[in-house]
């Protein structure tokens, strides 16, 4: 559990945690990050973001979709399948929705330490880093701009006489994306979860991707603050599964881009922009049904703002890295939320978290958000 954010006031938190609904594009009389205007894509919501976690692509797509009032999960997968938005690995070792402009642009920041980390497992299956140049190429062939099943990927690494058996496949497939070689873009025929890999070059057509990797973080770490802020460079940090130092040189270099103020013991960056929201936050009415796995509450280090510490483990049971749906209002999180099936009918419900109090006019909007869910995920 993090620990909470030292020396901020009850009134201080709620002003930090509404600021970033702002920023996020959850409040609804404002824009995502610097936008003068409510995002209208999903493309928009994605790149607002910077990324969105998504090992649970239908949790990512509502992420998107949360942000994108009246749109439909279809909305979501036909930019997909456009390639307005592509999934791949791109921080903290798992699966982001990003913007094309971007996909290089977070590689070259990400791809080196999350090669590193992952030494030890490829050790272990005996994966050479031959190897992976070899299907590197194999599965630009096999996947082009046509895609590939992940079955048909993995029958290709086997035909190429690598061992696919247990989890040697998978860790392969990460290998090869982290090389730049795939991403995933349109969903797979017939499937709501599974996606086509499609060759990175000819899928990715972005010649202005900044590659230099200490620029590269510079517009990273820009990007962050203006969508996530107020938030800390250590929360920066774990957002990007970097070490504090270079994100910290990242921000002196942004300087002259990002707001700061001093609370507590710590600064909090954000954008300029956003200065004048200080006075009075916007959101103080905002009712809001997140995935599990959103950038609300996962996109920082400390999450104390918007979460209590004593709901902690609610929300992420066991510590095992698994995020439940939640419930926020007014910035506060207060609860989660599930789907279950009926028969046929699905029907969204909301746990309080315990010792929270829901007045009948809140559970009402707290349901219509929920709805919101259902008909997002059946149009």
């Amino acid at each position: 559990m993090a620990a909470s954010t030292p020396g901020l006031s009850p009134r201080q938190r709620s002003t930090i945690s509404r600021l970033r609904l702002g920023a996020q594009g959850l409040a609804p009389e404002c824009g995502p990050a610097t936008m003068t205007r409510s995002a209208s894509t999903p493309d928009e919501v994605v790149a607002a973001l910077g990324m969105i976690q998504a090992q649970d692509l239908p949790q990512g797509c509502w992420g998107i979709g949360a942000r994108l009032p009246g749109a439909g999960l279809t909305e979501i997968h036909d930019a997909l399948a456009r390639g307005s938005i592509i999934r791949t690995w791109g921080a903290r070792g798992t699966l982001m929705l990003i913007v094309p402009r971007l996909y290089r642009t977070l590689l070259a920041v990400t791809g080196a330490r999350m090669e590193s980390q992952m030494r030890a497992t490829r050790a272990a299956e005996a994966i050479t880093d031959a190897e992976i140049d070899a299907l590197a190429d194999v599965a630009r062939a096999r996947c082009g701009r046509e895609g590939a099943t992940r079955a048909q990927l993995l029958a290709a690494f086997g035909a190429a006489g690598s061992s696919i058996a247990g989890q040697r496949g998978y860790h392969l497939i990460v290998a090869v994306a982290l090389r730049g070689a795939i991403v995933q873009g349109p969903m797979e025929p017939g499937s709501s979860t599974r996606q086509l890999f499609m060759e990175a070059s000819e899928w990715v057509k972005e010649p202005d991707a900044t590659l230099d990797p200490d620029q590269a973080l510079d517009e990273l770490v820009r990007i962050y603050f203006a969508s996530h802020g107020p938030a800390t460079i250590a929360d920066c940090a774990w957002w990007l599964g970097l070490p504090l130092t270079p994100v910290r040189l990242a921000v002196q270099h942004a300087a002259d881009t990002l707001a700061s103020v001093e609370l507590g013991s710590r600064r909090f960056f954000f954008a300029p922009s956003h200065r004048d929201r200080w006075e009075t936050p916007p959101g103080a009415r905002s009712v809001v049904a997140l995935p599990g796995f959103d950038e609300f509450i996962l996109g920082y280090k400390d999450r104390t703002a918007t979460l209590a510490p004593e709901f902690a483990e609610v929300v992420t049971p066991g510590k095992n890295g698994l995020f439940r749906r939640t419930v926020a209002a007014g910035g506060e999180t207060i609860g989660t939320w599930e789907v279950e099936s009926k028969g046929m009918t699905r029907v969204a419900r909301f746990v309080p978290f315990s010792g929270i109090t829901v007045s009948a006019a809140r559970h009402g909007a707290i349901e219509s958000r929920m709805n919101d869910y259902l008909r997002f995920r059946d149009s």
